[in-house]
């Protein structure tokens, strides 16, 4: 039950002591800390944690007796306070990427006549709307069936995204895929569909040259 407890991020002397408390129920602190094993020097710091945290309350006629709070309750409490940690962090990431943006150049993030590796599904369909975003009349998309409706959401999905008017969709039974961007940039996806998200891979090369030969296919 401890370990169980636990993934509430909870850490051991917390976890015991909540866990105490279920099975128990309302209990001096000098009670919990002698059923559930943890040292009286630590007992009142655990129990303001857990209290902080909403797992535990305290008695209003004794301060120093706790019960704990409902699992299912506590577990919306803490939901809500990592969504609003999760929010704040998310508002802080866009912050710093605006910021680098605004300091960076226009060039699509490559020099002409290069090729750049790309590790994992969610980074390779960033670069595919990034580079679509830098396009100025079409983008070609061939993938498998369900590779064509995975692209599709993702690009849709892209709020504030300027996309080129013509966004060519091709869909294939075969391995064969990529991205044509304006004829002049392809994304090669390196792995079959049968990769995990993380392992896949894409190659992205700037070259009107290769990009014309798969705009032809």
């Amino acid at each position: 039950m401890i370990d169980t407890i636990k993934k509430l991020g909870l850490n051991e002397y917390e976890s015991k002591a909540y866990s105490c408390l279920l099975q128990k129920g309302g209990l001096s602190a000098v009670s919990i800390s002698r059923a559930a094993g943890i040292p009286r020097a630590r007992i009142y710091d655990i129990l303001a944690s857990l209290e902080s945290k909403g797992f535990v309350i305290r008695s209003a006629s004794k301060q120093s007796d706790f019960s704990a709070v409902n699992p299912t309750k506590a577990f919306l409490a803490i939901s809500e306070q990592k969504k609003n940690e999760l929010e704040t962090s998310l508002k802080e990431l866009s912050s710093v990427a605006q910021f680098l943006e605004k300091h960076s150049s226009d060039s699509g993030g490559f020099a002409e006549e290069s090729a750049w590796l790309v590790k994992g599904r969610n980074n390779i369909y960033a670069q595919i709307a990034q580079q679509a975003q830098n396009c100025n009349a079409s983008v070609l998309i061939s993938s498998s069936p369900e590779g064509i409706i995975r692209k599709k959401n993702y690009l849709s999905s892209q709020k504030n995204a300027s996309l080129p008017l013509s966004i060519r969709l091709l869909s294939r039974e075969s391995d064969s895929r990529f991205v044509v961007f304006d004829n002049k940039a392809v994304m090669l996806f390196l792995n079959n569909e049968k990769v995990g998200e993380k392992e896949e891979k894409a190659l992205l090369i700037r070259s009107p040259f290769v990009a014309n030969l798969f705009s032809k296919k």
